[in-house]
């Protein structure tokens, strides 16, 4: 009997093979950079993306990508018990530099820990990453401590630099959000001093007599807004005033 060989079947690749090949041949520098892009935008594609291929996933705890990754997810100021594996990750994130973490942690500590040095430290190292609501609060914080005149200037600067990119409403909306989320035990208050250098004769605020009719720009959700009619000292000393008022 005879028989008759045939020849082995050739298996068609498919488009996850070639997709899997594809990563692979990537250098551990460019996984990285696409999943902290990933990351940045979606926690959820993140996490679909590790899942999706061994290469990602071995990469998926790089500095780097806990720096960037998007943690808008997790609640601020969460009132359950959080998983320990959550909780672990956003610490990792935290201590890579996520500045929203830094930020959310600075908040924490100065507002409601009464940890004022600490939760000041946080907010600055988020700014110093363009975090805009904490160079928002941070500016803040350094007008409210008066004093000095480099915390007036570089407060006036932080603020000037929110304003002019248009955050300053959003900005104002969500750190709200963010203080009625959590018990507030150190609450700030406005130093006197900040309307010293005010130009009297010709600023518009002072000569309206304050209220909503005086300053625009407080009840506008877009900041562009016309306020060359006052000057600069009064235009953050009723943003402080603003904020403070969250207070009492």
């Amino acid at each position: 009997m005879s028989y008759i060989l045939s020849s082995p079947k050739k298996f068609k690749k498919t488009k996850r093979d070639s997709y899997i090949s594809t990563l692979q041949s990537l250098p551990d520098d460019l996984l990285i950079d696409i999943l902290s892009r990933v990351g940045s935008i979606s926690f959820t594609d993140f996490f679909n993306a590790k899942l999706s291929c061994r290469d990602f996933l071995e990469v998926s705890e790089e500095k780097f990508i806990m720096k960037n990754i998007s943690v808008e997810k997790f609640h601020a100021v969460p009132w359950w018990e959080v998983k320990d594996e959550i909780s672990s990750f956003l610490k990792a994130c935290e201590e890579s530099g996520n500045p929203e973490l830094l930020y959310r942690q600075g908040m924490m500590e100065f507002f409601s820990l009464k940890k004022v040095e600490s939760g000041e430290e946080y907010l600055k190292r988020a700014m110093e990453m363009e975090h805009m609501e904490a160079s928002y609060v941070y500016g803040i914080i350094l007008l409210c401590k008066g004093g000095e005149y480099s915390n007036e200037d570089q407060g006036i600067k932080l603020l000037n630099a929110v304003k002019k990119l248009r955050k300053l409403g959003e900005c104002r909306e969500r750190t709200r959000a963010f203080i009625l989320s959590m018990w507030v035990n150190n609450p700030i208050a406005k130093s006197q001093e900040l309307i010293t250098s005010c130009h009297a004769e010709t600023c518009g605020g002072r000569n309206n007599g304050g209220g909503r009719r005086g300053w625009p720009w407080i009840y506008e959700r877009d900041e562009d807004v016309k306020d060359d009619n006052f000057c600069e000292a009064c235009i953050w000393d009723e943003e402080v005033s603003l904020f403070c008022k969250q207070f009492s």
